[in-house]
């Protein structure tokens, strides 16, 4: 019997597949090894670096080892949310940078967070899975 699949999941499908997250997230670590070295001189700048390699061993893992480790940087990323609410409520709370990109960034990390942990659960929850029987 054939499943019936809205066309529409194919892309979320897409979307949530943990390897594509990988990039995304290794894309994202990049992003912030620069804005680490620039807000705080104090700020251990291998944080963006550890989630660069774990990211990267994500992308070249087995799916279960993938979907592991995106479960795990997406539960880390959790603790990101306080600051980023703060600056989507003002903009202006930050001490550096500019409100519009510091509004930009924390709406990329609600859009990155969800994603991620998304991805990471899609076996458990059935969200995104294509090949729903």
């Amino acid at each position: 019997m054939d499943s019936w699949v809205p066309d529409g999941f194919e892309m979320l499908d897409k979307i949530l597949d943990n390897k594509n997250l990988a990039i995304l997230n290794m894309n994202w670590a990049v992003f912030h090894i620069p804005i680490a070295m620039e807000i705080d001189p104090e700020f251990p700048v291998v944080i963006p670096f550890v989630f660069l390699a774990a990211t990267i061993a994500a992308y070249v893992m087995d799916d279960s080892i993938t979907e592991k480790i995106m479960l795990a940087i997406g539960v880390i990323y959790l603790a990101v949310l306080p600051p980023v609410i703060e600056v989507l409520m003002d903009p202006s709370s930050m001490e550096t940078g500019s409100a519009e990109f510091n509004l930009l960034g924390s709406i990329a990390w609600v859009v990155i967070i969800p994603l991620t942990l998304l991805g990471a659960t899609k076996k458990w929850t059935g969200i995104g899975m294509a090949d729903v029987e």
